[in-house]
């Protein structure tokens, strides 16, 4: 056997000893993840001491001198261990929320979605400052304590209320290295809220839809029993009948539209949007399509658009949405001031998150509101005169949707008023970042 022979066989042996043997890829794969929380591990042994597959060299086609190790440790700080990069990465694309705990509780790693449940400025801290959950942690402990896996329900309310199934599991113990424990969370939101929703849609659609269902119940009665009499209602009664028959079917569809509405607004609240929205082409858009019907209350929409506005944040749709039925609100409730004035501004802050914030306020300048019936408007069906706002058409849903629309946004909504002034109605959205 000559010497290129030689070279090629014993080449051909640390290739299979490196993928299979005792020392190779996979068991050393193995040592990377018993040691992947040590934060005594200088260096990770399991790959530096193997050769890697690197690129043929030209001349002889055998492998090159090794490459630097292709799992390269992360930078991180003093408390926290080192993660390697390639299972930090992997974390990161998972759906799920996933926070690694150590000893005392102290938070080692984060993945994208736990940052942006929790916020990104946790690492290295107690778990028990920002996830204040008496239930969990004491399951944490447990499990740290004991092993196994723990799952548990646990809500977190800001900035909106969300559901999650929480599962605890221990990783694999090593002798002589800290105990470390992963928490997932699996969001459940849509799920209770489904559940909720259905037997509140029932109570609400069983009161609301009663009052008109017993009106065209009535009056359909009426026009059969006399129907088959020669003297019965002539045709103006008739006419008068059929009429209110269509306008109590007409409210009773634009209920209908409005649950639905307010469903779907409610199912979809924990996905916060991501569009840039350029509010002022958006207002401009609703003031236009809303001039005719100001005209008809006798009311004029003015718009006032400040200068070099930042892109809000949000769904484009459900904004026009909000504020389509505040114009109109303003314009039916607020019309006697006979204007309505809607301003875009920006805000340094306002939002829940503290950042900065575009502005959109409609003012009217009609009877105002009493302040104990403020905290109460965006409650479903709540109306100030029950009697007036059914003439004028109302579901008593319209500041319901507006409330769970902005919520979605992470924004806020805020109403003032004064009697004999008028009342004003803004909605705080945060700026747009770039799709963060």
């Amino acid at each position: 056997m000559n010497m290129e022979s030689r070279n090629k066989v014993r080449t051909d042996t640390t290739l299979t000893r490196a993928t299979r043997g005792e020392g190779g890829l996979v068991n050393g794969l193995a040592r990377l993840v018993r040691q992947l929380f040590n934060p005594r591990v200088k260096r990770v042994e399991a790959v530096l001491d193997e050769p890697t597959f690197t690129p043929f060299d030209k001349d002889d086609r055998m492998p090159a001198i090794a490459e630097p190790n292709p799992f390269p440790i992360a930078q991180s700080s003093a408390v926290s261990p080192k993660v390697p990069d390639i299972l930090t990465r992997a974390l990161d694309a998972l759906h799920n929320p996933v926070i690694v705990v150590g000893p005392r509780r102290t938070v080692a790693h984060v993945n994208t979605e736990a940052q942006e449940l929790f916020g990104d400025k946790i690492e290295g801290r107690n778990l028990a400052l920002f996830f204040r959950e008496p239930k969990a942690l004491d399951a944490l402990t447990e499990v740290m304590r004991d092993g196994g896996t723990q799952g548990l329900e646990v809500n977190l309310s800001v900035p909106i209320l969300r559901q999650y199934k929480l599962v605890i599991s221990r990783l694999a113990v090593v002798p002589m290295e800290p105990t470390y424990a992963v928490l997932e969370f699996q969001e459940t939101t849509l799920i209770k809220r489904t559940e909720s929703m259905r037997s509140e849609f029932v109570a609400n659609v069983s009161h609301e839809l009663r009052s008109p269902l017993a009106t065209l119940i009535g009056f359909i009665e009426t026009m059969q029993t006399v129907s088959s009499d020669p003297d019965g209602l002539d045709l103006d009664a008739q006419i008068r009948f059929l009429g209110i028959m269509e306008g109590e079917a007409q409210r009773m569809s634009r209920m209908i539209d409005d649950l639905l509405s307010l469903t779907n607004v409610e199912l979809r609240e924990h996905e916060r949007p991501r569009d840039g929205i350029d509010l002022s082409t958006l207002m401009r858009e609703v003031v236009d399509a809303l001039t005719v019907r100001g005209h008809r209350y006798q009311v004029e929409i003015e718009l006032e658009c400040h200068d070099s506005l930042p892109l809000a944040c949000g769904d484009r749709d459900q904004l026009i949405q909000v504020f389509h039925n505040l114009i109109v609100n303003a314009i039916k409730y607020g019309g006697g001031g006979e204007r309505v004035t809607v301003t875009v501004s920006a805000r340094g802050t306002g939002v829940p998150d503290g950042g900065p914030s575009v502005q959109v306020s409609v003012r009217d300048y009609g009877d105002g509101i009493e302040a104990e019936h403020i905290p109460r408007l965006t409650e479903r069906f709540y109306r100030i005169d029950k009697g007036r706002s059914r003439t004028m058409g109302g579901t008593g849903l319209g500041l319901a949707i507006v409330k769970h629309i902005v919520n979605r946004h992470r924004g806020r909504f805020q109403i003032e008023s004064m009697l004999g002034k008028g009342s004003t109605f803004s909605v705080k959205l945060p700026t747009y970042k770039g799709g963060d």
